[in-house]
């Protein structure tokens, strides 16, 4: 099964934020932008995300958004789970009350498996490993970061 949409667009979001300097903030807007996510599902994403305590929303109406903690101590499993709390490649795995073979299944192992795999890489993963891999959006992120703090020190 893909992961759901919500879940692709929150893992892009955490990534672009995890390309900022510590202690900086950029706008729901920002994000959604560089993160290629719609902006209104931008907004929705980052609540999501501040209710899931992996984001920090301060400012105006919240919209300036930032890492909760550091990159290095958030692993990608729990941006996955906080998305997905039944996170499972097969349908036998996240129910297996749907599934009357379950219990005793070759097929349902191997989904077990498989789940397992994925989570524990997942779970070795940190959001700052991954954020290591540049995008070219991180020069864009930062000089609109910039210029957030140089803006706020003038006014």
């Amino acid at each position: 099964m893909p992961i759901t949409r919500r879940t692709d667009y929150a893992v892009r979001m955490m990534y672009e934020l995890a390309q900022l300097p510590p202690g900086t903030t950029l706008s729901i807007k920002d994000v959604s932008e560089v993160a290629d996510i719609p902006e209104s599902f931008g907004f929705t994403i980052a609540a999501f995300l501040v209710e899931s305590s992996l984001v920090a929303a301060t400012g105006f109406r919240n919209h300036l958004l930032s890492l909760a903690r550091p990159a290095k101590e958030i692993t990608m499993d729990e941006i996955i789970y906080a998305c997905e709390p039944e996170f499972s490649l097969s349908t036998c795995v996240r129910d297996p009350l749907s599934c009357k073979r379950s219990s005793h299944c070759g097929v349902h192992a191997m989904w077990v498996s498989l789940d397992t795999i994925i989570i524990e890489h997942l779970r070795s993963m940190t959001l700052a490993e991954v954020a290591q891999n540049n995008s070219i959006s991180a020069d864009l992120l930062n000089s609109r970061a910039i210029a957030r703090s140089v803006k706020s020190a003038t006014c």
